[in-house]
């Protein structure tokens, strides 16, 4: 939000990640906003126990699918939830 209450552009938000960015010494053209919430997204699938429609919600994705392209979800993830189905010895 801005000082007005408002809430900021996307632009805004890019030029204030950039900036930042560049005040910790940290390459500009390297990372992005996209880039950023991409980690983000996967981290909080990957090791904060975050459901994946929680976080289609929360990246606002109209597609299951985009978000599961988002987060990397791999083999091993399916695997683990299939086989934690209490059905899934039936």
């Amino acid at each position: 939000m801005s000082e007005q209450k408002k809430r900021i552009s996307n632009r805004t938000v890019q030029y204030i990640i950039k900036q930042n960015l560049q005040a910790a010494g940290i390459d500009a053209k390297k990372y992005s906003v996209h880039k950023l919430r991409h980690t983000a997204a996967t981290l909080m699938y990957q090791y904060g126990q975050v459901d994946i429609r929680a976080l289609q919600e929360v990246l606002g994705h109209e597609s299951i699918a985009t978000t599961q392209i988002y987060t990397h979800v791999d083999n091993e993830q399916i695997r683990n939830a299939i086989e934690s189905n209490p059905l899934a010895n039936e």
